[in-house]
């Protein structure tokens, strides 16, 4: 009988020894979740280890691995951490192990040393570094004969610590798996990594070690850090240096819900990563966002954290030709939350159909081991004020409505979370692409615009217009239809906001097709779009302007110093009803794409200034990072 898995590109990571990652019996953190995602894989015939054609093997990651983001002094601590001496140590001996573990975040509470957990953790980081060089098609993920048999997807449960830091321990973490990943893809070859962390905590491991890089755009939603460790992921977290606007946080309010997280995730990442280009998609699944754990405070339920599989699936083809990269995470509902949640993930890599019910043997096997540490997460979960959080043991993959109580207060987090979404939006995503990924509204603010612009009578508000320049003549349009976007194509010089001319493209057909934007375009003759110009209506996010519009504008690189960026700009606003609306030409230097220019961010910054001044615009200096802040 045929299995489709055998023909799957995609392929789970799992090596027993991980199971070793031990904080001890009374600690949140219980490597038998492990255990019991594997059994439940196997009982549903979803995975199996001994199916080549859907495992990948890891490996240790070296010391020069590990350098890559981890001081030595800390591996080296790490290493001496690990080795217990064989007889009980002397008071001095002691001190020096305390000092030596208090130095470097091992403390008693959150991240305990234990025996080998220097091998321990870097078989964890190797697991992940294999795993995303395989998707990358590396030597160091293994040899495939053939391209079609090298893995898409990767699925690495052991994985995701992302409190790591350089030089200490944090938060669960000892060595930043991620973070050492993705630095050796940066050193091995030229790649843009987008990094999206769906845990309830703040990816501030991660963040910190790129936080100056722009190869490397991390995005965290997380509880907000006014409640929950580690306190960082501040929408204002925005990278230093060259990689300002290249690190992402929206901090969600605890006891957010399925509805609201799902809207956040739309208005957010297809944008960013729209525009960012990237080359391969790594993503880290902490389904401690789930309304039974008790270390946090957010609410969601299976169908929310299936959502965000599902959308990871649809990012990685749409943006990054399908290379995937998925890590475990936090989860502290061990057997009821996490086997069930990393089971929906791995269904969504394979391509599988997830099964409706657990099987019933396994809720033989893991739900006794559940009711035996029922009593300690009932009280957390009221500590976290979850008082309606179940007691039942789950029969099915999906929640039932009755295991998650409605929040009272739905309305008023999940407008706060919007009022979040938006603001990120404005900080970290150009207005052409936001324009091409809008915001849902309940009318549509370009009604009867038309005619407000073009009061002449024409049946059709669209204008053209064929000009001369030094290579030749080009014809402008204004108000095009998806139909001419279609036919035309984009000249390789205009990527400025999606950084690839075939995404720019669809980017201009978006807009052309959306209600709430006019489009106006210069193409050649022979059919190459080589500039354009849109306007949009603002968003809620500038809600009491009336009339007020959006303005943007991009030409290619290929035709700069020809003056075609002031005609262009000129032709579109010949509006009629121009006295009556209000402008706004809105940027932030991250938004720009410089490359291949020659132009310092200030000389490009007073380029653009005076193009707008030519045009009647009236510069508004303002504070970083926004006016409305």
């Amino acid at each position: 009988m045929h299995d489709p898995l055998s023909t799957s590109r995609a392929r789970l990571l799992f090596e027993p020894y991980e199971m070793n990652y031990d904080l001890g019996s009374d600690h949140p953190l219980q490597t038998q979740r492990l255990q019991a995602l594997i059994e439940l894989l196997e009982a549903c015939h979803l995975w199996h280890p001994d199916v080549e054609q859907t495992r990948l093997h890891g490996r240790s990651a070296t010391s020069d691995e590990l350098r890559l983001i981890h001081t030595p002094d800390y591996i080296k601590a790490v290493e001496h951490l690990s080795t217990p001496s064989d007889q009980t140590p002397g008071a001095e001996e002691g001190q020096a192990r305390l000092q030596i573990a208090t130095q470097y975040g091992f403390d008693e509470g959150d991240t305990p040393s234990f025996p080998s957990m220097h091998e321990v953790a870097a078989t964890v980081t190797g697991g992940t570094l294999v795993a995303l060089s395989a998707v990358m098609g590396l030597p160091q993920g293994g040899q495939f004969t053939q391209e079609s048999a090298r893995p898409l997807h990767v699925f690495h449960p052991a994985g995701g610590w992302h409190h790591a830091q350089a030089d200490r321990a944090s938060g669960f973490c000892i060595y930043n798996d991620i973070a050492v990943a993705i630095a050796h893809l940066l050193q091995t070859c030229e790649a843009k990594v987008a990094y999206i962390d769906f845990d309830a905590h703040h990816g501030d491991g991660v963040q910190q070690a790129f936080y100056d890089d722009p190869r490397v755009l991390t995005i965290s939603l997380h509880e907000t850090g006014r409640y929950l460790f580690p306190g960082t992921g501040d929408v204002l977290e925005l990278g230093e240096g060259s990689g300002r606007g290249y690190a992402v946080n929206i901090p969600l309010e605890p006891f957010t819900e399925d509805d609201s997280y799902i809207e956040v995730m739309n208005m957010v990442l297809a944008p960013l990563l729209a525009s960012f280009a990237p080359d391969v998609l790594v993503t880290m699944h902490g389904c401690d966002t789930h309304a039974w754990d008790p270390l946090t405070h957010m609410h969601l339920s299976m169908r929310g954290i299936q959502a965000q599989a599902s959308l990871a699936h649809q990012l990685a083809h749409s943006y990054c030709a399908g290379r995937w990269v998925a890590v475990g995470g936090g989860g502290y509902d061990p057997y009821r939350v996490v086997p069930r949640a990393w089971t929906l993930l791995w269904t969504e890599m394979a391509e599988r159909p997830l099964p409706n019910d657990l099987p019933q043997a396994w809720i033989e096997r893991w739900q006794p081991v559940w009711q035996a540490t029922s009593t300690w997460e009932t009280s957390q979960q009221q500590i976290m004020g979850k008082e309606g959080s179940s007691e039942r043991f789950p029969t099915t993959f999906l929640d039932q409505k009755t295991d998650i109580p409605v929040q009272p207060r739905r309305h008023s987090i999940s407008d706060q979370n919007r009022e979040t979404a938006m603001l990120v939006r404005h900080l970290l995503i150009p207005s052409v692409v936001r324009q091409a990924f809008p915001t849902p509204r309940a009318y549509s603010p370009f009604t009867g615009l038309f005619n407000l612009l073009h009061s002449h009578g024409s049946e059709t508000p669209s204008r053209s217009k064929t000009i001369s320049a030094e290579r030749g003549p080009v014809l402008l349009r204004d108000f095009c239809p998806p139909s001419l976007v279609e036919r035309l194509r984009v000249e390789s010089g205009l990527c400025a906001f999606a950084r690839l001319p075939e995404r720019e493209h669809q980017l201009l057909l978006s807009i052309a097709k959306s209600p709430d934007c006019a489009l106006t375009l210069a193409h050649t003759p022979t059919g190459e779009i080589i500039g354009q110009v849109t306007l949009a209506a603002v968003d809620s996010w500038w809600e009491g302007l009336e009339n007020a519009y959006e303005i943007a504008i991009e030409v290619s690189s290929n035709w700069r110093g020809l003056h075609m960026a002031r005609q262009l700009l000129a032709f579109a606003l010949e509006l009629d009803g121009l006295e009556d609306m209000l402008l706004l030409a809105m940027g932030l230097s991250w938004h720009w794409y410089t490359a291949g220019l020659g132009l310092s961010p200030h000389r490009y910054r007073q380029l653009l200034t005076r193009l707008c001044a030519s045009q009647g615009f009236t510069p508004y200096d303002t504070t970083e990072p926004n006016m409305m802040m």
